[in-house]
């Protein structure tokens, strides 16, 4: 359920901040803040930042997007800034310029491995070198 909503005919300046879901249908220039999703819809524009859980873009933005879980951008969808997210979603059609960063689990799990393998080399080399000073005792 969208307890904010930006209409058509509204302009908002300045930080717009909300703890439920947003839509914006309107023009919103200044950051958007939410504790939960966002939604720019066909006609609408926004002229600054988005900081949400997240965010769906049908319409136009010229900023930053960050959201903790997911960025969706619609085949009418327009952006002109960075995303940050974990899971990004482009339909074909959809606009954007900027430069993306995603958390990749993959990533997390080979150096989580990487440093397991690397565990195991220097267990083998400790017991080599025990192995080694029990030899040279006897």
């Amino acid at each position: 359920m969208i307890n904010t909503i930006i209409g058509g005919n509204s302009k908002v300046e300045g930080l717009l901040e909300a703890s439920d879901p947003t839509r914006v249908d309107g023009l919103v220039q200044g950051k958007i803040l939410s504790k939960s999703s966002v939604i720019v819809g066909e006609h609408g524009v926004v002229r600054g930042d988005i900081n949400a859980v997240e965010i769906l873009i049908a319409g136009t933005v010229y900023g930053n997007l960050k959201a903790e879980q997911r960025i969706e951008l619609t085949e009418t969808g327009r952006v002109l800034g960075d995303l940050v997210t974990k899971t990004l979603v482009i339909d074909e059609g959809a606009s954007f310029k900027g430069s993306c960063t995603m958390e990749v689990m993959e990533e997390k799990k080979a150096s989580d491995g990487a440093h397991a393998e690397q565990d195991i080399e220097e267990e083998s080399k400790d017991s080599e070198e025990k192995g080694e000073d029990k030899k040279g005792k006897k």
